[in-house]
């Protein structure tokens, strides 16, 4: 509860909007950027785009009014060497607080204005010039200058309160702030070269902590009681040869080494604890579906938990075409809770599990997560406390290696590699001028091949926030009645009945359905083969990563896929992206290009809550990497309780026991 004079009930609400609710939430709310006014600069060596602090004699200011009715006030500064103009909207009051003919302070960023350099809404008064001032993530009715008179008046209480995390010996070794000093200059920095110092400090703080539980779980899995071991004796062995050696293609180099180290696992009485990531079409299920095997020849089930209903239908089925003779059971919300697997299968299953665990615990072996962070964080806590210490995790994410160092340094990984067989879809950048002429291509195609498409919008409904961003449910409207009148569309949401979910996919798999007008749902795990168009509408409202996820939904028989992106975003930085986007197909690329330029909370997009909250490092920063674990290793070599560091949540591909 945060109890600081000045903190009225009001403000206490509007704090919780931005998840602050203890004096520490308040202390770590830090700048998202920061604005440089501690440098006074002559006005004619200004240039566009700067931070500057000038100093001048007012020249004029008054008050007008545009033809559509604005209320604007400029004026102008003028010293030595030159004048600046100033600006202000709706501030009409301005004209009794300043006096033409004083000299005054301003502080703000020079901008063109009708060819004039201007400073639009300019600081003035001791609060703001000469300094560095913070920008702070904000709330209706909590500003960035309402934060900083805050911490004007409390931040020395603030850090007082908190506890050095770093012995002295290795604040010295490496050159690192206190905390507490760290904590007083990231709100209120003297001088740049400090808050370089503050934030090296803080975000080594983040990346310790992380390093720190994934140290811990890993200590912690190692102590788990031995799960069921499995055997693999001549007649396993042989059996297990005969079902690789019946499939309709032959195992990957990359497959053969993760399945030959995922089996190790399975055979050794230290539970399995494995993360197997592959990009698109690189084969994990089969992967899995070999240890499932394995469980059931050693007399024990498996189960397969999938994040979603359609997913699980799709691994239903194509097990059954791998183990025609293997009893599978298919456990979603709509099975009858009289319905029991039957000893020795493979359960493929929804979070339903979690309610039906009395039914399916005994005699399991095996737990195969697909996509385990598309649960929720309760969920996966559930899951791994209930069910039995061997567990294989699948994700088709693809994870740079500077999240491998810290998140899963305690999981062991096994990776695929494309299949050499592999086509990746064509993929196109298409400009709003060009949309029109890419719906008829679509069309043409569709009615020519007797193909389909998925057309994806970012979300369900139109938000008042986001009128230039399709949804779902109105673009559904518009194509059905303007665009493709004489097809055959669906709409697919999450918010759309699982029966009825059901239903559409089952008429989409048999063609009876042309267009899939739908959400990022069916992101991860969908294949239709007869599915070979992609239009992904606002493309840019995407991570890369997302993207090259939908992208893998077509293009999976045998025609080629393509993929259209469109948008109509003007935004420089949006367009490089995209384009860098449509001439790669590495996912491990893109998601590294991606964490670069946009950092590990948008990359990972629906992904983003089951990474940790870090609010100053960069994931992708090696230099902070290799630093923050010589600093894990000396705090180990000196015997320091590593479970006193503080504690980021790992959400992610995390299994405690």
């Amino acid at each position: 509860m945060i109890t600081l004079k000045g903190i009225g009930p009001a403000s206490i609400t509007k704090l919780k909007r931005l998840h602050l609710v203890t004096p520490q939430d308040l202390l770590y709310h830090f700048p998202r950027r920061y604005l440089d006014f501690s440098r006074h600069t002559a006005i004619n060596r200004l240039v566009p785009g700067q931070n500057v602090t000038v100093s001048g004699k007012l020249t004029s200011l008054k008050n007008i009014y545009t033809k559509t009715g604005k209320n604007i006030q400029i004026g102008a500064l003028a010293d030595q060497t030159g004048s600046l103009g100033l600006m202000w909207f709706a501030k009409p009051y301005l004209l009794k607080n300043y006096f033409i003919g004083q000299n005054y302070l301003f502080a703000g960023t020079t901008t063109l204005v009708s060819g004039r350099l201007t400073l639009i809404h300019p600081f003035s008064g001791r609060g703001n010039i000469g300094k560095i001032i913070g920008i702070y993530p904000e709330t209706s009715g909590l500003t960035s200058a309402w934060f900083r008179r805050l911490f004007q008046n409390h931040l020395a209480s603030l850090v007082s309160t908190q506890v050095e995390t770093l012995p002295s010996q290795t604040q010295k070794k490496f050159k690192l702030l206190p905390l507490n000093q760290a904590l007083t200059y990231i709100h209120q920095p003297p001088n740049l070269e400090l808050l370089k110092q503050a934030r090296s400090r803080l975000s080594l703080n983040e990346i310790i902590s992380l390093e720190a539980q994934s140290y811990l779980l890993k200590k912690q899995n190692s102590k788990l009681l031995p799960a069921k071991v499995f055997k693999a004796d001549k007649p396993i062995n042989q059996r297990l040869n005969q079902l690789i050696n019946s499939l309709p293609f032959s195992l990957s180099p990359s497959q053969i080494q993760a399945w030959a180290e995922i089996k190790s696992d399975l055979l050794d009485s230290t539970p399995a604890n494995r993360l197997l990531r592959g990009d698109v079409g690189s084969g994990k299920t089969i992967i899995a579906a070999l240890a499932c095997y394995l469980a059931h020849l050693n007399k024990t089930s498996s189960l397969i938990v999938a994040p979603t209903t359609i997913l699980c239908h799709q691994h239903y089925q194509n097990l059954k075409k791998l183990f025609p003779r293997l009893p599978l059971f298919l456990l979603t919300r709509l099975t009858k809770k009289a319905d029991i697997p039957p000893p020795s299968s493979i359960i493929i299953a929804t979070h339903t599990a979690l309610s039906r665990q009395h039914q399916i615990s005994q005699n399991l072996g095996l737990v195969v997560f697909d996509e385990q962070h598309k649960f929720g964080v309760e969920q996966r806590q559930a899951f791994a406390l209930s069910l039995p210490p061997h567990r294989l995790t699948m994700t088709a994410t693809p994870i740079p290696r500077t999240i491998s160092l810290t998140l899963l340094s305690h999981l062991p990984v096994s990776r695929l590699d494309p299949r050499p067989d592999y086509r990746p879809s064509s993929t196109f950048l298409v400009p709003a001028s060009k949309q029109t002429d890419c719906y008829r291509w679509v069309e043409k195609t569709i009615r020519t091949t007797h193909q389909q498409a998925f057309i994806v919008c970012p979300f369900i409904d139109t938000s008042p926030e986001l009128l230039d961003v399709k949804s779902v449910t109105q673009e559904f409207t518009r194509l059905s009645q303007e665009v493709f009148p004489t097809l055959k569309l669906g709409l697919l949401h999450s918010q759309i009945k699982p029966k009825d979910r059901e239903t559409l996919m089952t008429d989409f798999l048999n063609n009876k359905i042309n267009i899939l007008v739908t959400t990022p749902i069916i992101e991860v795990g969908i294949d239709i083969a007869n599915a070979n168009i992609i239009v992904i509408q606002s493309a840019e409202r995407f991570g890369l990563a997302q993207l090259h996820q939908l992208r893998g939904r077509v293009g999976r028989g045998e025609s080629p896929g393509f993929c259209c992106l469109f948008t109509s975003s003007p935004n420089s930085k949006s367009q490089e992206r995209l384009n860098y986007f449509a001439r790669h197909h590495n996912g491990l690329e893109i998601a590294e290009y991606d964490l670069k330029n946009r950092g590990p909370g948008q990359v990972f997009s629906s992904l983003q809550h089951g990474f940790p909250n870090l609010k100053l490092a960069n994931i992708e920063d090696t230099n902070l990497i290799t630093l923050s674990q010589q600093i894990f290793d000396h705090l180990r070599q000196i015997n320091f309780a590593i479970s006193n560091l503080p504690n980021i949540s790992i959400t992610a591909f995390t299994h405690t026991n």
